[in-house]
């Protein structure tokens, strides 16, 4: 049976504001992200800032909001006995089951219909597909088994191949099968060293406990694989002079390297969490710098003063 937790101070916190809750509902910063990782993969193809930029762009985000909605409405149980997660709406309660479901619904009706807008099915079907394999396939496949993230990786690998199928390119080009395996491959290791952080609210929440199968270290030590292949694929694209601009690859590259160094420290002790979070936050340091290098890359590349 799952240990509840009882936190005081959630009953204790002011309550949010409806701003607040929508913004932690829809999980706003991580929407954005997914929607600046479909903006590179339009751009990536060789699209210009456009309307239909912005039709991917917004679209994607909407249903990575929908996709978040609906998730913590599935979760709701989960959601209340682990510290990271209790101050969400719907465990504070500032919003109701209902009110979640219909955000989640609007959001994902939103930008099926901005996608729709598009030349072509194809950004539309990806789109769909990311939402089901989000809350039908890994969500519920996290209660099943302590190695949902690997399948629940290709929801990341989906938004850069909306973003690529909009602006005209095919599906499966190793130029797209590149950027995509990247994302999937960062997923990993993101989604371990976020458990790893919160081992604690793991147990709590009743799933399938990744430490029981893997000790703690040798799961961080299975993790920094995961790193370096993540790394080695953020060197493809100056392999490949998917970086045009000499100034961009050149801080690039520079930024890798020092991203790299800062990740190379003495095992984090199953007791410590600080290494175990500044590398986690390094990890996703090193995806918006690739996301932003490759936006910005082709910005150069398109306007005159480039």
């Amino acid at each position: 049976m799952p240990t509840p937790i009882l936190n005081n101070t959630t009953a204790a916190a002011p309550a949010l504001s409806l701003p607040q809750s929508l913004r932690r509902l829809f999980r706003a910063e991580l929407s954005a992200m997914v929607a600046l990782s479909s903006l590179a993969g339009y751009l990536f193809f060789g699209g210009n800032l456009s309307v239909h930029a912005f039709l991917v762009t917004a679209g994607v985000g909407s249903l990575a909001a929908g996709c978040s909605a609906l998730n913590q409405w599935q979760e709701q149980d989960l959601d209340v006995r682990m510290e990271r997660t209790q101050r969400r709406p719907l465990p504070m309660g500032t919003l109701s089951p209902q009110a979640a479901l219909l955000s989640a619904s609007l959001a994902i009706g939103c930008g099926s219909l901005l996608l729709s807008a598009l030349p072509g099915s194809l950004p539309l079907l990806l789109g769909l597909l990311a939402v089901i394999w989000y809350n039908a396939v890994y969500t519920p496949l996290k209660r099943q088994t302590p190695f949902a993230a690997i399948p629940g990786a290709i929801c990341g690998a989906l938004p850069p191949l909306i973003g690529w199928t909009a602006a005209g390119g095919l599906l499966i080009t190793h130029k797209s099968l590149i950027l995509a395996g990247t994302l999937f491959i960062w997923q990993i290791p993101h989604t371990w060293l976020l458990l790893c952080r919160y081992r604690d609210d793991l147990r709590r929440s009743g799933l399938p406990n990744i430490f029981k199968t893997i000790p703690t270290q040798r799961l961080l030590r299975i993790n920094n694989c995961w790193l370096a292949g993540l790394f080695l694929c953020y060197l493809l694209f100056p392999l490949f002079g998917y970086i045009q601009s000499p100034v961009l690859l050149i801080s690039f590259v520079l930024s890798l390297f020092i991203v790299a160094v800062s990740m190379v420290k003495k095992p984090a002790d199953v007791k410590q969490t600080d290494p175990i979070v500044r590398k986690f936050h390094l990890t996703n340091i090193s995806m918006a710098l690739l996301l932003t290098v490759l936006i910005l890359d082709r910005l150069f590349v398109s306007f005159p003063f480039a």
